[in-house]
């Protein structure tokens, strides 16, 4: 449900000002999937072996998907750690924390914010807050990297349309175009940059050429 752009990502980027910006680091493989997962097991395997030989004295770099999502009107990134829910971290191959759903009951709902998904229609999914800027000194105090998964769903006898930002989709709700509905899924997702507030300190991209 929430997936990382694979094919079309370097043309995304392109297309949004963002090929020459250097933020997380993207490795697309384009060998088959068996002998790329074989390969990159036992490259992993041999890396860790090196950093753990020496841990005090070692240095790495971890490579994370990159996702691709909107933030008031424009592209933005980030990357996914944690689920909430079983069959969506199986999916996306990460870490399943249930408690993750336990950050709802927070007072006044103050420990998520919503993450749009739309069901129906193929885009990103949309954010409503951000890092600004990205770093230690964020200055959104509606950030939070924990967010509660919304599913938007186009009615019948509408045409779909990307929606860029939560006052698209709370527009196209109140007009009737779309159903939202509000799950207890929750999932961990840091976002990393948008050209509001920059990318994340430390952060690099490399994309496959």
């Amino acid at each position: 449900m929430i997936g990382a752009v694979k094919s079309t990502f370097k043309q995304t980027l392109r297309a949004a000002g963002l090929a020459g910006m250097m933020a997380l680091v993207i490795l697309v493989s384009t060998q088959p999937r068996a002998q790329a997962q074989s390969q990159a097991q036992s490259n992993d395997n041999e890396i860790l072996r090196e950093l753990l030989a020496h841990p005090e004295a070692s240095k790495g770099t971890v490579t994370f998907p990159i996702v691709f999502c909107w933030y008031k009107g424009q592209p933005a990134l980030y990357i996914q750690t944690d689920a909430s829910d079983p069959g969506l971290a199986a999916q996306q191959r990460v870490n399943l924390v249930p408690r993750l759903a336990n950050a709802i009951q927070a007072p006044n709902g103050g420990a998520v914010d919503d993450i749009y998904h739309i069901t129906n229609f193929k885009q990103g999914n949309v954010i409503p807050s951000a890092p600004i800027p990205a770093g230690p000194k964020n200055s959104d105090p509606n950030y939070t990297p924990i967010w509660q998964v919304s599913l938007v769903t186009w009615n019948a006898g509408t045409t779909p349309r990307v929606l860029t930002s939560e006052e698209d989709i709370l527009g196209a709700r109140d007009d009737g175009e779309v159903t939202l509905t509000k799950t207890n899924i929750v999932v961990n997702c840091p976002v990393i940059y948008t050209p509001q507030g920059g990318k994340l300190p430390l952060v690099k991209i490399l994309i496959d050429k």
